[in-house]
Formats: structure tokens, C-alpha cells, sequence
């Protein structure tokens, strides 16, 4: 019976050091090589369509009487069947 008590102790003394030592690893900092690289473009500024509110981006938009507008053949529809 000692020598199987013994054993449990060994064993549980292995998973608490191998435990002990991924926590260790997990509070240490990160290195900058480790980080995603960071995005070089910005985000385009989105606008909504007066028309028929789809969203789109502002370099693809064009400007029209009533302010941006999506520039589609199908605004017209869309902006109809929204109201």
C-alpha cells in the first residue's frame, strides 16, 4: 500500500510542476514577432445611399442632387421597394 500511495504522490508532483510551467508560460509578455502584423491600408469610410440606403464605400459612391447615391441601375428599384 505504501509504494502505490508513493507513486500517487509522484505523479501528482509531475502534473503540478508541468502545470506550474504553462502558467508561466502563459503570464509571460509576448514578443512583437509574435503579433499579427498591423493593417498598412485604412478602412474606407463607409456611405449610405440616399436613395436606397444600401451602404457602400465612399470612393465607389457618387455624388448626386440629393447628396451620395450607390450609382447601381437598380437604386431606383430598390428605393422604391424600401418605401
Amino acid at each position: 500500500m505504501g509504494k502505490v500511495i508513493f507513486w500517487l504522490v509522484i505523479v501528482f508532483a509531475v502534473l503540478f510542476v508541468l502545470r506550474m510551467i504553462n502558467v508561466a508560460k502563459l503570464r509571460r509578455p509576448r514578443d512583437d514577432a509574435d503579433a499579427p502584423p498591423a493593417d498598412p491600408a485604412p478602412k474606407e469610410l463607409m456611405v449610405r445611399c440616399v436613395e436606397c440606403g444600401v451602404y457602400l464605400p465612399k470612393a465607389e459612391a457618387e455624388a448626386g442632387p440629393k447628396g451620395l447615391r450607390c450609382g447601381d441601375a437598380q437604386c431606383k428599384q430598390r428605393a422604391q421597394a424600401k418605401h
